[in-house]
Formats: C-alpha cells, structure tokens, sequence
C-alpha cells in the first residue's frame, strides 16, 4: 500500500469460514468435497465450532489489514454453492455473520458467493454492505432479494475476456443494463483467468468507462 499510495484504493481479502474448512480438511480443491461433507454430517456440532473458530481467528486477521489501510475487505466463499439451502443456512452463514458483525464499523465489507444462486434468500442475510455473484443473470432477481441499501458487484464471467472484442463489449454492456448501474459495482465474476490478453483486460475496463462510444464503434464494426 505504501507503493500504491493514498489515492489508491486497496482491497483487503479472506476466505470464508465454510471455504476455507473445505480447504483445510480436503487439504486441495476437490470437486463434491466428500471428506468435508462427511466431517460436517457425522459431527455437525464440531464442524459447527471448527467453522467459528475460523471466523474468530479471521476477524483479528482483516483487522490487520485495515490498520494497515485497505479500504474495504472481501471474503470469498468461493465453495458454498457445494451447500444446498439447508446446510448454508444451519452451517455456513451463522460463521460468516460472526465474522461480518465482528468487523462492522470499520470498512464495507463485500461477500462473495459463487454457483450460490439457489442460497441467494439466504446470503444476502449475510450482513455485508456489497453482495458479490459469479455470473450476471440473476442480477435482477439478486437486486430484489437485497434490496435497495446492500450494493451488488460482479459478474461478468472471466472466459469473455477470451472472445473477440465485439463480445468482451457488448457482453459489459449487457451486464451492465441488467441494473442500469443503481448500486452497481461492474466486475469479473471470479478471478482473471491465466493467459488472459493484456489487452481484452484493458478492452473490458475501457468498454465500462465509455459504453455509448464503444457501442458505436462495434456498431461501425471497429473496436
């Protein structure tokens, strides 16, 4: 931060309680996370305490960071769309508000979910300032369930930035009018993908700061 200086706004970030416990007893990324699963049916009450022990270690942990001065903090539960309502609602979502109502009054916090959107009645319980989805066809409905004072960010899936620049534009701009940017933060919906071209990257950005031209010159077939 000391190299980004004042005027640059610096995310501070954590994985959430349920994903990291599927990282910490999988031990790697593990599609279904069986073993996880298994610890969580067979001792619900310890895997229920494994997981506040993980907020609580984690809220001291982003208080760091914001001493250190991020400007807002993310927790990623990349995995909770492994859950199915139930498991999320009993499990998973109690640890995320602890850390959540642990870290209130210090920055905005924004709660990123992926492949979560039979949870949405239930993330955006959460209690952070943003909501953050993976992918932008739920906007809408996402938008209603969070009503008008939690922020949404995202969603546009990183694999566009693949496409030719026609599709990088008009699929911005189509994420973009799904809430006609009220409370809106435009981004990827997951991390950037490796051997992403520089320049698709620079296009997405550009094509987001200056949609009516860049509409134009797709139009004129030109990028």
């Amino acid at each position: 931060m000391r190299e980004a200086g004042a005027d640059v706004p610096v995310l501070g970030f954590a994985a959430a309680p349920w994903t990291l416990a599927c990282y910490m007893v999988e031990g790697k990324t593990k599609e279904g996370f069986a073993t996880v699963k298994s610890f969580l049916y067979h001792e619900p009450k310890v895997f229920q305490e494994l997981l506040s022990k993980i907020a609580r270690a984690t809220i001291p942990y982003l208080k760091a960071q914001i001493a250190a001065g991020v400007s807002a903090v993310q927790l990623f539960d990349t995995w909770c769309g492994e859950l199915n309502l139930a498991e999320y609602t009993e499990y998973a979502l109690p640890a995320v508000q602890e850390m959540i109502s642990g870290l209130q009054g210090t920055v905005p916090i924004i709660y990123y979910t992926k492949a979560s959107r039979h949870l949405l009645p239930a993330v955006v319980k959460a209690g952070s300032e943003c909501a953050e989805r993976g992918l932008a066809r739920d906007l809408p409905e996402l938008r209603m369930l969070a009503g008008p004072k939690v922020g949404i960010q995202g969603n546009l899936d990183p694999a566009v930035l693949f496409g030719p620049a026609e599709k990088i534009q008009a699929a911005t701009l189509d994420c973009v009018a799904a809430l006609q940017g009220r409370g809106h933060i435009l981004n990827l919906g997951h991390g950037i993908l490796q051997h992403t071209p520089v320049e698709n990257a620079r296009l997405f950005i550009a094509s987001r700061a200056d949609g009516k031209v860049l509409r134009k010159r797709s139009d004129s077939g030109t990028s």
